[in-house]
């Protein structure tokens, strides 16, 4: 039995269904009352019995803050995906960001341990290497800047995988994966899919950054072919950086925008017209309650050139990605074919 947590998001979905796929029984955590529309819509797009696919799927309700409860479900497991955590930069969510995604990690690592789990793979973040000097391609030994201008969100994902290194420590055999911006069909309203939607609606803005991007498909057959009876001997207790390409942001929405017809952003937002989106963003976010399209991280992150190297799984189990280009041409068609319904 595969235990998978965050099987409701775009990852988590994506994950469960190559499961399914190889055959794999499933027990998958969600949140009380959180929604099995996202994944349904996910399934759809590649499988046109993923009704049947979804019924093979054990659900729980439950909390990765209560180990006391999770602690129930874990009969028959003998491998954990830890895909559960919140993605968020504003600030508000600062300490419900740091408290589930480091604190969530800490119960699931010690439940594994306590139960001798055999296999516990740990999805991470580029974000967890914290913001590599530009003209640095950054690898799994690049080390943390303790620096001021951390996200709470990157902050998080470092301190989560420091509780992964010690269970490690402690004698749970583990993996760590660190995807890059992945794309990915989700619900085209968050996460990095809301790329092509913003694209789609007449997104008009460019900046010199750029950073690293990962096809969501090379995401899990990674995972899967990390914690595969074949490789686990050779895989087990690294980590791994998941990253096919690193792309100037133009040159990623210049992709999107041809391959879904539309024109290209076209005008250069600078560091202060950057400033002055963000100081608006946060004062339409405090009237309106709603959370700001736009933090200083954010902006910040617009005109960095973050680069990362991932080739250490290639050369680990001779892993081929998918190319950048490829992957927006997939995510685009998927798009046009549903964009009525958005």
């Amino acid at each position: 039995m595969i235990f998978v947590t965050g099987g409701t998001g775009m990852v988590g979905a994506h994950l469960l269904l190559d499961l399914l796929i190889k055959g794999e029984k499933v027990r998958a955590l969600k949140r009380p009352g959180s929604s099995l529309h996202r994944i349904e819509k996910i399934f759809s797009y590649y499988n046109p019995n993923y009704k049947s696919l979804l019924q093979n799927i054990e659900w729980i309700e439950g909390d990765i803050l209560d180990i006391d409860e999770l602690s129930k479900y874990f009969d028959e497991v003998d491998q954990i995906y830890h895909a559960a955590g919140i993605i968020s930069f504003d600030p508000r969510d600062r300490e419900i960001v740091m408290h589930t995604n480091i604190q969530g990690t800490a119960n699931l690592v010690d439940l594994a341990l306590r139960l001798k789990i055999p296999r516990f793979c740990h999805v991470s973040s580029i974000a967890a290497l914290g913001s590599p000097p530009e003209g640095i391609e950054a690898n799994e030994e690049h080390p943390w800047r303790n620096i001021t201008d951390h996200s709470a969100y990157t902050q998080s994902k470092y301190l989560a995988e420091m509780e992964v290194w010690r269970a490690i420590l402690q004698g749970l055999d583990c993996i760590i994966v660190n995807p890059s911006v992945i794309i990915g069909p989700g619900d085209w309203k968050s996460g990095s899919s809301v790329f092509f939607s913003k694209v789609w609606e007449g997104f008009k803005f460019y900046t010199k950054g750029g950073t690293g991007f990962v096809d969501i498909k090379d995401v899990t057959t990674a995972m899967i072919s990390l914690m595969a009876n074949e490789n686990w001997e050779t895989t087990k207790n690294e980590r791994y950086i998941l990253n096919a390409q690193n792309v100037p942001f133009r040159e990623f929405f210049n992709h999107i925008a041809d391959n879904l017809n539309v024109k290209r952003p076209r005008y250069f937002a600078g560091h202060m017209l950057l400033t002055l989106a963000c100081r608006l963003s946060a004062i339409k976010s405090f009237i309106t309650g709603i959370p700001p399209a736009i933090t200083r991280e954010t902006a910040q992150s617009a005109h960095k050139i973050c680069q990362y190297d991932g080739s250490k799984i290639c050369r680990t189990i001779g892993f081929k990605y998918t190319p950048v280009q490829v992957s927006i041409e997939a995510n685009a068609a998927l798009f046009l074919g549903n964009f009525k319904k958005i």
